[in-house]
């Protein structure tokens, strides 16, 4: 329901495409700015403003070991809640 209405009220009318690059060991604070600026290139309404976040998400290749690190905006996040210890 909030993407439809971020939609409605996004004030970018033009997309532009932006391409992505591989974090090549620069500091997170450089790349989660990249991946924010790319985001926002597209996405500029009231509810990004209020609503959206970051995820950093870290994956290694088993076999080459070469480590990808991406931001990516999310507007929900689901957390798994514990269960109470059994005392």
């Amino acid at each position: 329901m909030l993407d439809l209405l971020h939609e409605d009220l996004n004030r970018v009318r033009k997309k532009p495409y932006v391409e992505m690059s591989d974090s090549n060991d620069r500091a997170d604070s450089e790349v989660s700015k990249e991946h924010w600026d790319a985001f926002q290139a597209r996405n500029k309404s009231i509810i990004v403003d209020l609503m959206y976040g970051q995820l950093k998400s870290t994956v290694e290749c088993q076999e080459c070991h070469n480590v990808s690190i991406t931001f990516d905006p999310f507007l929900t996040l689901a957390l798994p809640i514990a269960r109470p210890f059994n005392l």
